[in-house]
């Protein structure tokens, strides 16, 4: 880690890669995966891999694999001057055997190269990583978590627990015009500097803070974060430990918004936290949770919460962790600390936290399902429709604009057998997707989901359910629009102008 980047070589290390043919499409071509992220780091579930044929196989085995190769092995694909390079800038060590090691993980994410520790030895034998260890940008959470950043330009952001700086590094390459990663380790701070450097980033600073301790007095129009969310017995490692019940970086995050997110800014944060039980059994659903810890600039922020997975207490307790094998007096303490915490569920998801520009209307707190192929323009059309959905534009948006028929949506009637035959008891709807939603409804509304299909407004839908008496006398336009607002929240009625993504599907 010391001798990494030491002969301050850069550019000439980029031209290596680059010209190596050493890219995202290229590995998985080679290794037969769909993405990068799919990439087993695992070394006993891989398959062994082919001898070389080329630079880009030398890399693979040397800095994805972790493999130590023969020096014949690599100067027959690398030339000396190559090979000189890389161990120039601390990438490679020469052993007594006559072969070359890694000593750092390097691979390509998104079209930037990323350094950072290994995860295995070369011989295979047990690994522990150091406390301080920077993980890897290249597995399926960070994948997921670059994939729902917001994609358009920034003035300003900031990356908190930023590890690899892959965070600022995507935003930059977006278009932000300043970037700065930030992290409470030094060791991530000098690879993410490393980083930086490999890829010629110069609107980046990276900086060794704990959250916003060494920002202090700057804000910033977009603030992201893929914090240690798991929570843990023991802190072991800085990149996991998220505290007793996995919520200690986040929240700290979240208090810091008031001082340091501008107005209009963005908070994007793929997280973990909890459902729990409040005063006089009151469930405080984690969204509610995390507007609280807003204090008194609560008001000033709309809270939004897409949900990927919940996780029961006992399920927890119980389960094989990765990074922390469970012994059962583990799993006794875990349901002995989530009773105490009043932890009712835990809740994996993308957290949305935005500064309210001034406006009227009522700060919003949401809370979806996602649909397993949720993405960006999901979340994206969420807050732009709830952000009218809130207004005073609402009603004439739907009132005065065509609607549509989502074409996924299902619609469940469930009768009782009484004495005169089959008697309606309720009425569902369910979507899949943008997320996945199931609700009640009157049998107004699945007529009317079924009768939009693009060609009358709002309006004139309402006035023929009048005219037809599908709805109750005295029933105002505005009404009938309040009523339907649920229904485009929900996904299963479309607004020309606010259609959600995938809309024709």
């Amino acid at each position: 880690m010391d001798e990494l980047g030491r002969a301050g070589r850069y550019d000439e290390l980029r031209r290596l890669l680059e010209a190596s043919e050493y890219t995202e499409s290229a590995i998985c071509a080679k290794l037969g995966l769909p993405r990068l992220a799919d990439y087993d780091m695992e070394p006993a579930r891989r398959a062994p891999l082919p001898a070389p044929t080329d630079a880009a196989d030398v890399l693979i085995r040397l800095f994805l694999a972790g493999d130590a190769l023969e020096r014949a092995a690599v100067d027959a694909y690398v030339d000396s001057q190559a090979s000189e390079l890389l161990v120039a800038m601390g990438l490679l060590e020469s052993t007594a055997e006559g072969r070359y090691v890694a000593t750092v993980a390097l691979y390509p994410v998104d079209g930037i190269f990323i350094a950072s520790d290994r995860w295995s030895h070369p011989d295979g034998s047990p690994f522990v990583a150091p406390s301080d260890t920077v993980y890897p940008a290249l597995v399926r959470n960070t994948r997921l978590f670059l994939d729902l950043l917001p994609a358009e330009p920034c003035e300003r952001c900031l990356d908190l627990g930023s590890g690899t700086g892959i965070g600022a590094f995507v935003a930059q390459r977006n278009g932000a015009r300043e970037a700065w990663a930030a992290d409470i380790a030094d060791r991530s701070t000098r690879f993410a500097e490393f980083n930086r450097r490999l890829n010629g980033l110069t609107a980046v600073s990276t900086v060794t803070s704990d959250l916003y301790e060494a920002l202090k007095g700057q804000t910033f129009d977009r603030i992201v974060a893929h914090p240690p969310y798991m929570p843990v017995l023991s802190a072991k490692w800085v990149f996991l430990s998220g505290g007793e019940d996995g919520e200690q970086i986040t929240r700290r995050i979240v208090e810091g918004l008031p001082e340091h997110l501008q107005e209009g800014g963005l908070c994007c944060c793929l997280t973990m936290g909890t459902d729990r039980r409040g005063a006089g059994g009151t469930e405080v659903p984690f969204e509610l949770r995390v507007r609280e810890w807003l204090g008194g600039a609560a008001d000033q922020f709309d809270v939004a919460l897409v949900v990927r997975r919940v996780v029961e207490p006992q399920q927890f307790a119980m389960s094989t962790a990765p990074f922390e094998p469970r012994s059962r007096a583990d799993a006794h303490a875990w349901r002995e600390l989530f009773a105490r915490l009043g932890v009712v569920s835990l809740v994996y998801g993308f957290l949305l936290i935005r500064r309210r520009s001034r406006r009227s209307g009522a700060a919003l707190t949401i809370r979806r399902m996602a649909a397993p192929d949720f993405g960006r323009a999901d979340w994206q059309w969420m807050l732009a429709w709830e952000t009218v959905a809130a207004g005073e534009q609402a009603n004439p948006a739907i009132l005065d604009s065509r609607l549509f028929a989502a074409r996924r949506t299902e619609f469940e009637v469930v009768h009782n057998l009484s004495a005169g035959g089959w008697t309606p008891r309720s009425y569902q709807l369910r979507i899949d997707r943008p997320f996945a939603m199931n609700c009640s409804a009157e049998p107004w509304a699945a007529n009317l989901i079924a009768l939009c299909d693009g060609q009358l407004t709002g309006r004139q839908h309402f006035e023929r359910f009048t005219a037809q008496g599908f709805i109750p006398e005295g029933t105002t336009a505005d009404d009938f629009a309040d009523a339907v607002a649920p229904l485009v929240s929900g996904g299963f009625i479309e607004v020309d102008g606010f259609r959600p993504p995938r809309a024709a599907e």
